[in-house]
């Protein structure tokens, strides 16, 4: 009898860390961490991982999760980040400055491209999240691409909104 309940704790507590390793909710303790999750789940394609990375009341996050399905169907893409550094943090918010390399592996249309921008992260809970991007610059890989486009002029009043968002999914970036 005290064989099988050592048994059945011994299962118990392996299904429980099976559990727990295997829950949805992931947590990311540091900025950088969650920016380093969110092109590795790109790279694995896993639309519900990428999305544990996106701040739940994001304005972006409907459109980041419409992007990323898209982006998934259409290409076969490698995310790299090259730059991690911290501008600003405090408890509740981090601005987060990233360069990522984005290559092309399959499909059409796609221009590799190296990205600076950055990242304003919340709190979720004890969790980073990402809550907003802020495209700063684009500099396109291939020597048949435009070289370098600095996207900062798009931030200013005189752009449209919409222009922008047009500009950045036609590049295919994430955020």
């Amino acid at each position: 009898m005290k064989r099988i309940n050592l048994i059945l704790i011994i299962v118990s507590i392996i299904f429980s860390l099976i559990t727990i390793s295997c829950s949805s909710e992931k947590e990311y303790d540091t900025p950088e961490s969650v920016i380093k999750a969110n092109a590795a789940y790109m790279n694995e394609e896993d639309l519900e991982a990428v999305m544990t990375t996106v701040h739940p009341k994001s304005p972006s996050y409907p459109a980041t999760e419409s992007m990323a399905k898209q982006i998934f169907e259409r290409f076969d893409l490698n995310y790299k980040i090259e730059n991690i550094k911290v501008l600003e943090q405090n408890n509740k918010e981090a601005k987060v400055e990233f360069t990522q390399v984005t290559t092309k592996i399959k499909g059409k249309d796609f221009k590799n491209n190296k990205a600076t921008g950055i990242h304003t992260l919340r709190k979720d809970g004890k969790s980073w999240k990402v809550y907003s991007t802020e495209m700063t610059n684009v500099e396109f890989l291939n020597k048949d691409d435009f070289h370098k486009w600095d996207l900062k002029y798009l931030d200013n009043e005189s752009c449209d909104g919409g222009v922008k968002e047009f500009i950045l999914k036609r590049l295919m970036i994430h955020h």
